[in-house]
C-alpha cells in the first residue's frame, strides 16, 4: 500500500487516472425529496385556509377560490375580491377561464361573470344556479357548462344576457337514469366529459357516449380531468387514474395504488417536462411516464389534504391545501433538496464528492452520508472514523470508488470501496481548514497552523520562512498549475517549488484573507475579513492589484466560498445564499428560488460530472441540475390595479381627473405579473409633480395626503434586487382641478369685482343723493309689489286646493271622483255626438306581493312609476285617473271599437322594463279590461261595470293581457273581491 502512494504521489499518468475516474462518470439522475414551500396564510391576506381551486388568467394574475371568497395574488399578498368587486357569496365551489378570456366564478348561491375585477350574475334574475363544488365548469364552442344540483346546465349569450337550460330533458334522462347524477364537466375542446352516476360520458355534438369498465372506465364517481400537451384525456376518481391517447379506444390504467380520496377536488396538472401531478392519500404524487413518485410530511408537506394545484407560466407550482393555506414549491424541478429527514447524516455539510462508482458522497458535521444513482433517500456512509474525529472539511475521490475524507480535527482517511475498510493514512498536526489536490495529485493541507503536504503517509509542513504558522483557509491551483493559499497573514503563491508572498494593492487590508478562486481566464477574486469581493489578474508578480467588485448583496454578505464551473460562471456561496455571475449579471439564490437553506456552508461547493452543481448549506443540501436555466431571467412587469380617491374606489382608466378636497387622500394599489415570489421583491414609485426621487418600499400600496390642486404623474415599477432585475415603469396622469375659486374665471372675475367696486366709490356721493329722491318712488313701488304678490299667492292656493280636490296624491294622476266627472262627461258627449268611446280599467297583477315581500313604501314607489309609464304611452285624448288602489280607470275618446292597440301599448310598457325595488329587480305587468260606449248602452257606471268585467276575465285567464268587454259580460266588484284577484 505504501508503494501505491509513492506512485501515486509521482507519477502524472496515475494522476491522471485519478481525476478522470471522477470526470468520466455519468452523473445519474437523482430526485430531491426536501420540499422547500412558501406558505400564505391569513398573514398574506388570505379570509380562509381551505381552498378549492386555483386559476391563472391571460394577464398573470392567480385566483384562488376558498370556502370564505375569492382571492388574487398581486405578487406580494392575496386580495380579497368581493362585494365592491360584484361578487357575492362566500363559499366559492369553481373557477373557469373561457376561450374569450371571461372569468367565471360558480359559488353556492349564484354564477358570476367577469374580467377579474368587475363581475355580476350571468344568469336572469330568478334563474340563479348554485354551482356544485368541484370541476363543475367548463366552456365548449361559446357555451359555458355548469353543473348545479347534479344536472347539467348550458348556457347561451343572448341579447339581455345569458340564457341558463338544461342541457338533457326528461326523454333523455329517461333513457340514461345516469344523467341525472352529475357531478364534474370538462371540455377537451371537441367534445364535453363528464362524470355521470358511476360511470364516464362523452358528448360529442348530440351523440353521448357511456364509457364503463370494459373501456378501462370502472364503476367510481369520476371527478377531475386533464388534457395533456401531447391530447391525452387524463380522468380521475377517488380510487382510479385513467388516461385516454388520442384515437384509442380504451383508457389504460396509471391507477395510484391504494389511492381513495374522497374529495370533489382532485386536480390535475401537467408541469413544464410533461409529468402528471395529483393528489395522493397522503400528499402529492408525480407521474413520470412510467412510474408515480410521491411526496408527503417526510418531504416537507403539511399532512393535510390536497385540494388544487397550478402549474403557472412562469413554471411555479402552487398547492391549495385544506387547512394550511395555499403553497409555493419553490424551484420545482430547478433546484433539489435533501434535509436529515432525508437520511442526510447531520448539518452542517461541508464536503460534497462524487465516487467513481456513482455514488454521490457528503460530510457533515457528525459523519457523512451517501447518495446510490438513482436513489431518492441518502443512507449512511461506510466510513469507520475514530471516535474523536469532528467535521468533514474534505472529500476527493479515488480510483475504484475510494474516497479520501478529511475532518477539521486532522484525521486522514482513506475508505477502500472494494474491501469496505476505512484506513488512517495521516494526522494533521493542526486542526484542518481545507484541502487541495493538485494535478499532480499531491493533498495539500490548509491548517491552522500553516501548510501541510500529504507525501504517501507522511505530513510535513511547507513554505520555510515564507509560510508563517498561521491559519490557511484557502487554497486553488490555476491553469499554469501554480498555488494558490489564503491566510491571516495574506496571500501567499507555489510556483514550480518557488514561495512567495504576494502583496494584494487595492483592497481594504493586505491580510486577513479568506476565500479565493483563479478562473482559467487568469481573474482571481479574494474575500477576506472584511466586506465585499476583489478582483485581479494572477501573474507571476510579487504584487496583485485588485480592485472592488460594486455590488450591495456581495458586499454585505459572509463569503464562504468562491468558484467557477466549466461553463466560467462563478459562483459564491454567504451567509445570505448563493450570488452566481455568469458573465453578463449577478443574480443571487435564496430558499425564495428552492435552497434547502439560506446560510452557506464553507467550502460546500461541487460541480458534477453532468455540469450540476451540489451546494452544501447549515441545513441540509441542494442540487441545482441544470444551472443554465438559472440565467434565463423572464422579464415581469408592474400593474396598477386599483386607485382610491378618499374611501371611493374609481373605475380603471387611463388618466384621473379629481376635484380638489383637503380630506380625500390618494391610494394606488400596485401588483406584479409573472414576478418571482420573493421576500426581497421591492415597489418603486415616486409622484411626478409632487416628489423627484424615487420611493422604494416592500409594499404594494401607495398611499399620499390630500394633493393640492396641479398636474401629476404616478410612476412605478417593481425591483427583484436578488436578480439585479426591475421592471416596465407604469404610468398613471393625475390631475387635481382647484376649488372654483381658485380658478382662473374666478380669479379674472374677482379682478374685475375689484375695479368696480373702486369705480363705485367714486359714483357713492352722487348716488347717496340720486337714492334720497327715490325713496319715495320705491316705497310706491313696493307696497304695489306687495299687493301683487299677495294677489299671487291667493290665486296659487285656490289652484293648489283644485288640484289637491282632483287629483291623487301619491300618483299625481287625477283622482276618481274627478276621472268619473271625465267619463261622465265623455259619455254624454259620445252618445249625443256618436264618437266612439272607449273604457279601460288597468289592475297591476300581484301588486300585494309587493307590499307583502318589500313593505307599503315600496309599493308605492311602483305606483309611481307604474303611473309616469302609462302617461308617456296613453293615446292621443286619453285621461287616465287613479280609481282605487293599483286600479287605474282610462276614458280613451277617438278610439273605434275593438281597437287593443293602444291598450297593448300600455300594457307593454308596464312589461318590458322590471322595476327597482328595495335594490331588487322586480318584473311587473298588469292585466286591462275595455269596454265601449255604446247609443244605448247605459250610463258611465254600466261601462264602467262592463271593463269591471273583462278585467276579470283577463285576471283568470292568465293576466298580462288586455280583454274586450262583450254585451252580455257582467261581474259584479263583490265576485271579485271575493275570489282574490290580484
Amino acid at each position: 500500500m505504501r508503494g501505491y502512494f509513492q506512485i501515486w504521489c509521482a507519477r502524472l499518468a496515475v494522476v491522471a487516472a485519478i481525476v478522470g475516474a471522477g470526470m468520466l462518470w455519468p452523473g445519474p439522475p437523482a430526485y430531491g425529496q426536501a420540499m422547500s414551500l412558501a406558505s400564505f396564510t391569513q398573514a398574506q391576506g388570505l379570509g380562509s385556509l381551505e381552498d378549492n381551486c386555483l386559476l391563472q388568467d391571460r394577464r398573470g394574475f392567480v385566483y384562488v377560490c376558498t370556502e370564505n371568497g375569492l382571492f388574487v395574488f398581486d405578487g406580494h399578498m392575496f386580495q380579497r375580491i368581493g362585494g365592491a368587486n360584484g361578487l357575492s357569496g362566500s363559499f366559492i365551489s369553481d373557477l373557469h377561464l373561457d376561450a374569450n378570456g371571461r372569468l367565471w366564478v360558480g359559488t353556492r348561491t349564484g354564477l358570476y361573470v367577469g374580467d377579474g375585477e368587475h363581475f355580476s350574475v350571468a344568469t336572469a334574475p330568478g334563474d340563479s344556479l348554485m354551482i356544485d363544488p368541484g370541476a363543475t365548469l367548463t366552456d365548449l364552442d361559446g357555451r359555458l357548462y355548469a353543473v348545479s344540483q347534479h344536472r347539467l346546465w348550458v348556457l347561451e349569450p343572448s341579447p339581455s344576457g345569458w340564457r341558463a337550460r338544461q342541457r338533457f330533458d326528461a326523454g333523455a334522462l329517461s333513457t340514461t337514469p345516469a344523467l341525472s347524477d352529475i357531478n364534474s364537466v370538462f371540455a377537451d375542446g371537441h367534445a364535453l366529459w363528464f362524470g355521470c352516476g358511476k360511470s364516464l360520458c362523452q358528448l360529442s355534438g348530440d351523440h353521448l357516449r357511456v364509457w364503463r369498465d370494459a373501456d378501462g372506465i370502472p364503476d367510481d364517481t369520476w371527478t377531475s380531468y386533464l388534457l395533456s400537451r401531447d391530447g391525452t384525456v387524463w380522468a380521475r376518481s377517488p380510487r382510479y387514474i385513467r388516461a385516454l391517447k388520442p384515437g384509442a379506444a380504451h383508457f389504460v390504467d396509471h391507477d395510484l395504488r391504494g389511492s381513495h380520496v374522497v374529495t370533489a377536488y382532485l386536480d390535475m396538472v401537467q408541469d413544464a417536462q410533461g409529468r402528471v401531478l395529483t393528489r395522493s392519500d397522503t400528499g402529492l404524487a408525480r407521474w413520470d411516464g412510467q412510474n408515480w413518485q410521491t411526496f408527503d410530511k417526510h418531504n416537507g408537506l403539511p399532512d393535510v389534504g390536497i385540494d388544487a394545484l397550478l402549474y403557472d407560466r412562469s413554471n411555479v407550482l402552487w398547492i391549495g391545501t385544506y387547512g394550511r393555506g395555499v403553497l409555493q414549491w419553490r424551484g420545482y424541478e430547478r433546484i433539489q433538496s435533501w434535509q436529515t429527514a432525508q437520511g442526510l447524516d447531520s448539518s452542517p455539510s461541508w464536503a460534497i464528492a462524487r465516487a467513481s462508482t456513482g455514488a454521490l458522497w457528503v460530510g457533515d458535521e457528525l459523519g457523512g452520508s451517501m447518495l446510490q444513482p438513482g436513489a431518492s433517500l441518502l443512507t449512511p456512509w461506510p466510513v469507520k472514523a475514530p471516535p474523536l474525529a469532528q467535521e468533514t472539511i474534505g472529500l476527493y475521490a479515488l480510483p475504484g470508488g475510494d474516497m479520501l475524507v478529511a475532518y477539521y480535527s486532522g484525521e486522514l482517511l482513506r475508505y477502500h470501496a472494494q474491501a469496505g475498510t476505512t484506513e488512517e493514512i495521516a494526522h494533521s498536526p493542526a486542526y484542518i481548514r481545507h484541502i487541495q489536490m493538485d494535478h499532480l495529485g499531491r493533498i495539500w493541507l490548509c491548517t491552522e497552523r500553516g501548510i501541510y503536504l500529504l507525501d504517501g503517509k507522511t505530513l510535513h509542513r511547507v513554505g520555510g520562512t515564507v509560510v508563517p504558522d498561521d491559519v490557511f483557509a484557502d487554497a486553488v491551483e490555476d491553469a499554469q498549475n501554480r498555488l494558490w493559499f489564503t491566510s491571516n497573514a495574506g496571500l501567499f503563491r507555489l510556483d514550480n517549488g518557488h514561495w512567495s508572498h504576494v502583496r494584494v494593492v487595492g483592497a481594504p487590508a493586505d491580510d486577513s484573507f479568506t476565500q479565493l478562486d483563479v478562473t482559467p481566464a487568469g481573474d482571481l477574486y479574494l474575500a477576506g475579513n472584511f466586506n465585499g469581493l476583489w478582483q485581479g489578474r494572477a501573474s507571476d508578480a510579487d504584487t496583485v492589484n485588485v480592485s472592488h467588485v460594486g455590488d450591495q448583496l456581495i458586499d454585505t454578505t459572509r463569503i464562504y466560498f468562491i468558484n467557477h464551473d466549466r461553463r466560467g460562471w462563478l459562483w459564491i456561496g454567504g451567509t445570505d445564499g448563493v450570488e452566481v455571475f455568469n458573465g453578463q449579471h449577478w443574480r443571487r439564490l435564496t430558499q425564495d428560488d428552492g435552497l434547502v437553506w439560506d446560510d452557506i456552508a464553507e467550502h460546500a461547493f461541487f460541480e458534477d460530472t453532468d455540469g450540476s452543481i451540489w451546494i452544501g448549506t447549515t441545513n441540509g443540501i441542494s442540487h441545482i441540475p441544470q444551472p443554465v436555466q438559472l440565467s434565463v431571467i423572464p422579464p415581469f412587469s408592474v400593474v396598477i390595479t386599483s386607485v382610491d380617491h378618499g374611501r371611493a374606489r374609481q373605475s380603471n382608466a387611463s388618466g384621473y381627473r379629481f376635484a380638489y378636497s383637503p380630506s380625500r387622500a390618494l391610494t394606488l394599489h400596485l401588483a406584479t405579473l409573472d414576478a418571482p415570489t420573493r421576500s426581497t421583491l421591492q415597489y418603486r414609485y415616486r409622484l411626478a409633480g409632487l416628489e423627484q426621487n424615487w420611493v422604494t418600499s416592500e409594499r404594494p400600496q401607495v398611499d399620499y395626503p390630500p394633493l393640492r390642486p396641479g398636474h401629476y404623474t404616478f410612476q412605478a415599477s417593481a425591483f427583484d434586487p436578488d436578480s439585479r432585475q426591475s421592471s416596465n415603469i407604469v404610468e398613471l396622469p393625475i390631475e387635481i382641478v382647484p376649488p372654483w375659486w381658485q380658478r382662473a374665471p374666478a380669479i379674472i372675475a374677482g379682478l374685475l369685482l375689484f375695479v368696480l367696486s373702486l369705480a363705485a366709490i367714486w359714483q357713492l356721493r352722487t348716488r347717496h343723493l340720486h337714492m334720497r329722491a327715490a325713496e319715495l318712488a320705491r316705497l310706491v313701488a313696493q307696497r304695489t309689489r306687495e299687493l301683487e304678490v299677495d294677489k299671487q299667492a291667493l290665486e296659487e292656493a285656490r289652484a293648489a286646493l283644485w288640484h289637491q280636490a282632483t287629483h291623487d296624491a301619491l300618483t299625481g294622476l287625477i283622482n276618481r271622483s274627478h276621472v268619473l266627472d271625465t267619463l261622465n262627461q265623455a259619455v254624454v258627449h259620445a252618445q249625443a255626438s256618436g264618437e266612439p268611446l272607449a273604457v279601460a280599467l288597468l289592475d297591476l297583477d300581484h301588486f300585494k306581493r309587493i307590499n307583502d315581500e318589500f313593505g307599503h313604501l315600496a309599493g308605492d314607489q311602483v305606483l309611481i312609476e307604474a303611473a309616469a309609464r302609462l302617461c308617456t304611452e296613453l293615446p292621443p285624448g286619453t285621461t287616465l285617473g287613479r280609481y282605487g288602489g293599483e286600479e287605474l280607470l282610462a276614458v280613451a275618446p277617438g278610439v273605434r271599437a275593438n281597437n287593443t292597440r293602444p291598450f297593448d301599448t300600455l300594457r307593454q310598457c308596464i312589461e318590458r322594463a322590471p322595476f327597482r325595488v328595495e335594490g331588487a329587480n322586480v318584473s311587473l305587468t298588469c292585466s286591462i279590461g275595455v269596454a265601449w260606449c255604446t247609443a244605448d248602452g247605459g250610463n258611465s257606471l254600466v261601462l264602467i261595470r262592463r271593463a269591471d268585467a273583462a278585467l276579470y276575465t283577463a285576471k283568470t285567464t292568465g293576466r298580462n293581457r288586455v280583454v274586450i268587454a262583450t254585451d252580455d259580460d257582467e261581474l259584479s266588484s263583490e265576485r271579485k273581491k271575493s275570489d282574490g284577484i290580484g
